[in-house]
């Protein structure tokens, strides 16, 4: 089969068993940004307004606080309040550092690792070379030289012609390096 168009294919339609075709307009339900009159509009516009009023006020607060720390006029001069905010600070800094240093630690450990395993042989070289003998020999024998395989614009596979699940381990076991 082959990737490329080919006018003589007949143009591909609709098929017959899809009956419903689902618009973005079925399956989207925004109530705000929608078609709706701005009359029913305005309580979700409310809401919003509000939601977002004390989200912010919290991180106003808290940085006009932090901006006014030493003057008397800020919003919030709360002496136990600041101490309570250094503390927290020093201690979400210290946990940042202990985490980037622990996962670093992890990180170099596991490379060095990584290394010392890739620079391990781990199989035997002179059954590897067998097998892959065996393998190109049966290959060979089933399919023919690598000249009339390598490089052909058709090849002409028979049907079931490919190896069976076991074939290469049958194989390897005959001649004694399974």
């Amino acid at each position: 089969m082959s990737d490329h168009y080919d006018p003589s294919w007949p143009d591909l339609e609709k098929p017959d068993y899809i009956v419903h075709t689902v618009e973005e307009k079925d399956v989207t339900v925004d109530w705000f940004f929608g078609g709706r009159p701005f009359r029913q509009q305005l309580p979700q516009l409310l809401l919003v307004i509000v939601g977002w009023f004390f989200a912010i006020l919290p991180i106003v607060i808290t940085v006009d606080a932090l901006i006014h720390r030493d003057d008397p006029l800020g919003w919030w001069n709360y002496r136990e309040g600041f101490q309570m905010w250094d503390i927290t600070i020093a201690t979400l800094g210290l946990l940042l550092a202990a985490f980037i240093i622990g996962f670093l630690i992890l990180f170099l450990l596991n490379r060095r690792q990584e290394k010392v395993r890739d620079d391990t042989v781990t199989y035997d070289e002179e059954r590897l070379a067998m097998r892959l003998a065996l393998a190109d020999e049966l290959y060979e024998n089933k399919f023919g030289p690598p000249s009339l395989r390598e490089q052909q614009k058709t090849i002409r596979v028979e049907p079931y012609g490919d190896f069976e699940t076991y074939e290469l381990r049958d194989y390897y076991r005959k001649y004694g390096v399974d």
